[in-house]
Parts: structure tokens; sequence; C-alpha cells
């Protein structure tokens, strides 16, 4: 992604907004109307829309070649949808289906006149116009073929160029902020993507800590890793009874963020890594099991987002907390009617070994409290309820504070890694007491969700906390018209906008 006050090199197309029902183009920049191109382009654009060739849906693209190509190969018509209707969430899908399509014609460089999108700049910043364009484009034009030898489809993402000749020094100014911190999230989320599509045998928990120690960088962020004797030596019976299962010993993977002046709050995110999820003794069936190796794509989130805030060097101490394991079968794995002992003293009855991301993450909420944060927020592929519940559009919230709920909310509807609240009454925490045991850690399918959210509850004390079930948003297994199927990275935006909200 560049920014350019004018172009320096060629592109391939020049994207031009239109929004539905438009009868006309808008106000065109330079680019557009050099050496007398815009009379005819508007002359061949007007027809498009009378003649419903092109409408200005959502996404929609015309391409129209350039009468001489020399810096510009062609303009594309791009639909934002309907004027009222657009949102910020609606302006980033529709870039990304853009760069999807523009993946689709081998273009190298595709540019957008920002003076073209000058009510939308006056409705919601030049700063953040340019981050949703950025982060936006880099959703949509992101694959991943690390493993594909010979894969037919185009090898490089094309590039976005901004472009800001026609446009105030100010409003210049802050497009270029905005562009770069678009691309610290997106290149954050982009790593968090790639995470979670590696296959589970190149990716199992010693690997994911290797990973996470990439981002340390001396005084500002340290990396520390925890192995099964440390884990034993914290009690944390709970993350040791479902690794026991697998040949690959567990990690707990704390990464710690310092900015440069003390901070006033401390942050924890916890994040689920079970790089690869058989379901233990209660097996999963063939078909379920295919893409278990995203059952780790809340650690991935939270690794992403400590990346972009070390990056952003946001005024908030965050600590990454991420419980990273297998879930196997072996003569050694833990078995349905076994109880184990969390590091918080409290014993949990297992009746299924298939829900086995609660019990790593009790442990890890618990030691995420040593740190003494304002809040914790954990993120989990964590029930098959939540798919049922939301589909994958939303992530699921659960929390004992409603200010930090709405706070998650707000920042979710920014980001557009959107969530919905559930509730956590008391009868749903009663559902998981246990007569064998202090609590079980399934109480069925009724509420399935929402009592798993119970159950981590217990293990938070009074911190103000929110669990986002992201089993839904994790990874989507079809390919859509703004993204790539496979592991989507949700989770990552929506911290960075939480706490870029608590530092303002």
């Amino acid at each position: 992604m560049q920014v350019e006050r004018e172009l320096k090199s060629k592109v391939s197309f020049v994207a031009i907004p239109i929004c539905k029902d438009a009868r006309s183009l808008p106000k065109l920049g330079k680019v557009a109307k050099e050496r007398d191109v815009e009379d005819g382009l508007r002359k061949v654009a007007q027809r498009a829309l009378r003649e419903k060739a092109f409408a200005g849906d959502g996404g929609e693209t015309l391409p129209l070649l350039h009468p001489q190509p020399r810096r510009i190969g062609g303009f594309l018509l791009w639909g934002l949808g309907e004027k009222e209707k657009l949102t910020l969430d609606s302006l980033r899908r529709v870039v990304g289906v853009l760069a999807r399509s523009a993946a689709k014609t081998s273009a190298a460089r595709v540019a957008v006149e920002m003076t073209s999108l000058q009510d939308v700049i006056k409705k919601w910043g030049a700063d953040t116009v340019a981050e949703v364009l950025t982060s936006g484009w880099q959703y949509g034009s992101y694959s991943y073929k690390e493993y594909q030898t010979n894969s037919s489809s185009p090898g490089k993402p094309p590039n976005l160029v901004l472009l800001t000749a026609g446009l105030s020094p100010r409003d210049e100014r802050l497009v270029r902020s905005g562009s770069s911190q678009g691309r610290v999230v997106a290149d954050a989320v982009s790593w968090a993507r790639d995470l979670g599509n590696a296959p589970a045998n190149a990716l199992y928990p010693d690997v994911l800590a290797r990973r996470a120690r990439t981002l340390a960088n001396g005084r500002r962020v340290s990396v520390k890793v925890l192995g099964p004797a440390q884990m034993r030596r914290l009690r944390m019976g709970c993350l040791l009874g479902v690794a026991q299962g697998s040949s690959r010993p567990p990690r707990l993977i704390v990464i710690h963020y310092r900015p440069t002046k003390k901070a006033k709050k401390t942050i924890a995110l916890v994040g689920k890594a079970i790089t690869f999820d058989s379901g233990g003794l209660s097996l999963k069936p063939a078909k379920s099991m295919e893409e278990m190796k995203f059952d780790m794509c809340g650690g991935a989130s939270v690794l992403g987002a400590m990346k972009a805030v070390a990056a952003l060097r946001l005024p908030v101490e965050v600590v990454g907390i991420i419980p990273a394991s297998e879930n196997m079968v072996n003569g050694s794995a833990v078995r349905p009617g076994d109880v184990l002992r969390a590091s918080s003293g409290t014993t949990v009855e297992v009746v299924n070994t298939d829900a086995e991301g609660r019990l790593v993450l009790a442990d890890a909420l618990h030691y995420a409290r040593r740190f003494k944060p304002n809040c914790i927020l954990d993120f989990a592929t964590l029930t098959g309820a939540i798919v049922i519940a939301l589909g994958g559009g939303v992530t699921g919230l659960i929390s004992n504070n409603r200010d930090l709920a709405a706070q998650v909310y707000a920042a979710g509807e920014d980001s557009g890694d959107r969530v919905w609240e559930l509730p956590l009454y008391e009868e749903y925490v009663e559902a998981i007491r246990s007569q064998v045991a202090d609590i079980r850690n399934s109480s069925g399918r009724e509420a399935g969700a929402i009592t798993a959210g119970a159950f981590l509850s217990r293990f938070v004390g009074d911190t103000p906390w929110c669990h986002l079930d992201i089993a839904g948003t994790g990874w989507s297994s079809r390919e859509r018209s703004f993204a790539a199927a496979g592991a989507t990275g949700a989770g990552v935006s929506l911290a960075v906008a939480f706490l870029r909200g608590l530092g303002t």
C-alpha cells in the first residue's frame, strides 16, 4: 500500500467509486482529467449507468480501458452500494471485493483518487477513510499459498495506491497517517491468518512459542514460555490434563508489552491455542476433525494483537497469555469422569474431553490475574453452539461487567470485528455444578455457548472480564466475495480498537 500525491509509476486501473443509483461520476481528480479523458469517461459511465450495465451495487466493478494506456491501463467503475447505507464496515468490505477483483485481472497496481471520496471523508475523516481502505484492501487480497507448489492463481497481490492530489495539506497528512495505521493492523491480521492456516504437523505448541518469541524486542516487549515442569509447579492441572494425551508437550506463552511511559492501565489478553483438536477420547467424527487445525485461532488473535500493539506503541500495558496444547488420544489421555484440579484450586469433573478449550483457559485466566489487570479479554474458538446461535458473521460475547461489555461492543462496531452479547445469569452458573467436583466442564447442548462462558467466569474472580467466542468467526469454510476461505484473524482488529480506545 502506498500514498502518492501524483502517480509515480504506471497503474493498471484507477478505481472510481460510485454509489448505487448514481446518475453520473463523482468529482474526479487530476489523474482522470489528463488528456481530455474525463469527457469520454463520463459519457461511457453515464451510458453504463443508464443501460444498467453497471448499477453501483456494493463491490460491483466494470473495467473501462484507457484510450492511451501509458501511465494508466484503464478505469474501474467501483460500486459502493446505497449511499444512505454506506458504513465504515461496508466500505471495508467493498474495498476487499475490489482487491479480489483486481487480483483476478493480474493487476499490479490499482489507484484510488481520494478526491472522489470527498463526501465520505467529510463524514468520517481522511485518516479513518484511509485506514479502512488500506486494511480492507489487504484483507481482501490475502491468500495462503505456503504449500501450493503449482498454484495457477496470481502470486503477488495487487498494490493499492491512494492518490492525494486535490486534498488539503491537512487531509493529505491524515491520509498518510491513517494508511500507516491501517497497514499495521492489517499486517497483524494477516500474520494471525497465516498462523491459523498452517497445518497442525507444522504448527504445534513449541513452534507457536517460537513464533511468539519473534515479537520480543528488548525492553518494550518480552516473551516468556513456560513448559510442563513450570506448569506443574504452578499446579496447572487443567492445562496439563488436556495435554497428557499428546506426545507434544504444552506451552504457556506470556508476552508482556510495556509502553515507554508508565501506563495507567494494564490489560490482559488470553487466547486459546489448541493446535489440533481430535476431541480426545470423546472423539470427533472424521468430518468434524478436518478443520481442527483452526482451534488455535484464539491464540493467533492474541499474537496478532500483540504485534499491532507493539508497532503502534499504544500507551497501555498489555499482557498476552496463550495456553498452547494438542488434544489427542493415547493411553495417558484424560478420560470422561476424571477430575482435574485447576491452578486456582477449583476441581473440575471432565464429562466431555472435547470441551477441552475451557480447561486450558481456566489455568490461563487464573494466571492472568497475577498481573492485576484492569480487565481481561479472552478469545477462543470455544463452542459449536455459538455457530448455531450467531453464524459466522458475529462473535459471541459474555461478560461479568456491563461497562466493559459496552466498550468491547463499541470497538467491534468501529473495527468491523463485530460482537453480540449473550446473558450470564446465575442459572447458567448453576448448570455447570458437579456432584463429584466443584464444577463440570460441560452441561450438555442447551445454552452451550453460555454455560461455557459461565465455566470461564469461575476463574477470573472480581476482575472485569469479556469472553469472545470466535468459533463462528475465526475461520470460514468458503471463499467470500471480500475474503479468502480459511482463518480470518477475527479478534485482532477488535482487540486493537479496544486498546486504542483506552489510550485516548
